[in-house]
């Protein structure tokens, strides 16, 4: 019983859920990927662009990107095992410089990259495999770490390389970029860089604009355990504690309404209860009641993003 409950959850976290964010981030890389197939087919040089997706950590980005290309069943990927590798995913190494990032893509483009070259010579043979792949997209996540906590010189190294990717005239590759929003730092930096990217933004969730959606997904996933809820977690005051405890992010909402799910179907319960959601928190951060959010009476207090000890220190 407890393999198939685990199994359940690993179904349910696997489902995507849209969002408006989602839908904007679809549309425009559709958008520019036709746009780019069809400078191909005519022969035309043609100026790629690039889409940023910023969000705070647990809003969602990684798996928004990932889903908008999963969901292009014409894109040929690396896992295709062709020789030609239409979008490249890479996450942005630490360290992160120049020349670990032109490694990773490299490496990804299955080259074996020579370590004791330069970061030039890296992103010249870079740009030269993603022409021979036929490379429209190349996605960076977590794109931010390579321009923060740089000086100068090296974030202007930074913003230059990644136009010259989308400025190559013998084969243009489009970017996309998703971090957090210090990722706008890099974009606003550079006139000709800002003017080339589409940028989408996961907003925080909030009980006011987003109270309804929330309540709709708890709902939706206990009627998929087969759960009964109690009433009171349809009342504001839960929701409201159940966005706080999750830092208002999207995707540690989901996160938590999962755990939820979790604990009441282990602990082989009759109906999901606020008490299945508070121990889950407990679990998770190994807080005392005071510092739990769903128990708590002054919730908003709560620094739900910080570990305490078990004495409530700093």
């Amino acid at each position: 019983m407890t393999n198939e409950i685990h199994i359940h959850m690993a179904n349910l976290r696997a489902k995507f859920i849209r969002h408006r964010a989602y839908r904007e981030l679809r549309e425009q890389f559709d958008l520019q990927l036709c746009r780019r197939r069809a400078a191909l087919e005519a022969g035309m040089a043609f100026e790629a662009e690039a889409i940023a997706l910023t969000g705070a950590p647990g809003s969602g980005k990684t798996t928004a990107v990932d889903h908008a290309i999963s969901m292009r069943n014409d894109l040929i990927l690396p896992k295709h095992n062709m020789e030609t590798c239409e979008v490249v995913q890479i996450q942005v190494p630490s360290p992160a410089t120049l020349k670990t990032v032109g490694g990773t893509l490299s490496d990804a483009l299955g080259y074996e990259l020579m370590r004791e070259k330069s970061a030039a010579l890296i992103w010249q043979h870079a740009r030269k495999l993603l022409k021979e792949r036929r490379t429209l997209f190349v996605h960076l996540d977590e794109a931010q770490d390579i321009y923060l906590s740089k000086g100068d010189r090296a974030r202007n190294e930074v913003v230059n390389t990644l136009k010259s990717i989308m400025n190559n005239k013998d084969w243009p590759v489009g970017l996309i970029l998703s971090g957090t929003p210090d990722l706008l730092h890099m974009i606003n930096a550079d006139r000709q860089l800002q003017r080339r990217v589409r940028v989408v933004q996961l907003s925080a969730v909030s009980f006011v604009t987003h109270g309804g959606d929330v309540s709709e997904l708890l709902c939706g996933f206990a009627k998929e355990s087969e759960l009964p809820v109690v009433s009171s977690l349809g009342e504001d005051e839960f929701l409201k504690r159940l966005i706080h405890s999750a830092a208002n992010e999207f995707g540690q909402i989901i996160d938590m309404i999962l755990c939820g799910i979790e604990e009441c179907l282990l602990a082989k319960e009759a109906q999901l209860e606020i008490g299945h959601f508070a121990e889950a928190f407990r679990k998770k951060t190994a807080c005392l009641p005071a510092f739990n959010p769903f128990l708590a009476q002054d919730y908003l207090r709560i620094d739900v993003t910080r570990v305490r000890d078990q004495g409530g220190g700093e």
